[in-house]
């Protein structure tokens, strides 16, 4: 991956356009199967954080206005190899600098083996997004590795913190690294645990 594209600027980019997308477009949140409305928004935001991360010029009379260094491009519903993310930044050939799932409640088993799917098509940074309408927070995954972090995003504070990391061990399928969402709803009746205290 080039240094014009590293992890830490994709992220910022990332948390960037995330914070614009929950002040600037709340409403769409409110729409029904409104997916295709919020990709193609965040999209948007992503195409000009990752701009201004990378220093580049917003200049909208300028010819080179959200051209991306390389020849990058912010698609959606994009295939990787065999796998498809919901947005993905690539150059529509080899180089796949960041790869996003989106879902408005927890990812589902499949989303979660997706990205790891999509790490091993060579994405050099895979996120998942769980909106999670009910909480003051977003979740994001990251695919790392035999590991999946989780992160909360603090829908006041827009910054992230470190919640967790599973390992995927050998044993272990993609599709048990979820939140145990329905296990959780079997002893919802038995327990008087809250539902956030698997995430905290």
């Amino acid at each position: 991956m080039s240094r014009q594209y590293t992890n830490m600027q994709l992220f910022e980019a990332f948390e960037d356009a995330l914070k614009h997308l929950i002040e600037d477009d709340a409403e769409l949140f409110t729409w029904p199967k409104a997916k295709m409305s919020i990709a193609h928004t965040f999209a948007s935001h992503l195409h000009r954080t990752l701009c201004n991360v990378l220093g580049l010029s917003l200049d909208t009379s300028s010819k080179s206005y959200l051209t991306l260094p390389q020849n990058m491009k912010v698609d959606l519903f994009a295939l990787a190899e065999n796998s498809k993310a919901d947005i993905l930044v690539h150059d529509r050939q080899k180089s796949r600098p960041l790869a996003i799932l989106f879902n408005q409640d927890y990812l589902s088993k499949q989303q979660i083996e997706v990205l790891h799917k999509l790490e091993k098509e060579g994405c050099s940074l895979v996120l998942g997004v769980a909106f999670l309408h009910q909480k003051d927070y977003i979740l994001i995954y990251r695919a790392n590795g035999e590991k999946l972090d989780y992160y909360h995003f603090s829908r006041t504070g827009h910054t992230s913190s470190l919640l967790k990391q599973r390992e995927l061990s050998r044993e272990e399928s993609p599709l048990q690294l979820s939140l145990n969402i329905q296990n959780r709803k079997r002893h919802k009746k038995t327990q008087a645990t809250p539902l956030s205290e698997e995430d905290q």
